[in-house]
């Protein structure tokens, strides 16, 4: 597992099977999900991994809309603004441990668990 600097520049640099799995993460912003197609058609292209997208912080079907349109083929794990992530970052603590069934946490968890099996 390695977290990238944001942007192209690490993920232009591996190379073709380097990698299982490349998770991008964007935001329902236009340049963020510009950058993350780019990303993913940078890890096709290369043949570096298997590319899953991650779209953080959709607050609602507006944002919804804008991942779909930018990732017309549908896959996209959209992770939803949630309250309860913001006070366990606050607090210091991992969301996981104190807001389980929060609806973000709920989404991560079978997000994590597709990408171990």
């Amino acid at each position: 597992m390695a977290d990238f600097e944001a942007g192209l520049g690490t993920l232009s640099r591996t190379k073709p099977g380097q990698l299982d799995v490349v998770v991008v993460v964007a935001e329902p912003s236009a340049k963020s999900l510009e950058v993350a197609r780019r990303a993913v058609d940078l890890v096709r292209e290369r043949g570096t991994g298997k590319a899953v997208v991650v779209a953080n912080r959709v607050a609602g079907d507006e944002d919804r809309r804008e991942v779909e349109r930018a990732f017309p083929d549908g896959l996209v794990v959209m992770v939803p603004d949630d309250p309860a992530i913001r006070a366990a970052d606050v607090r210091g603590v991992a969301p996981f441990e104190v807001a389980g069934n929060a609806p973000a946490v709920r989404v991560l968890r079978a997000l994590a668990e597709s990408l171990v099996r």
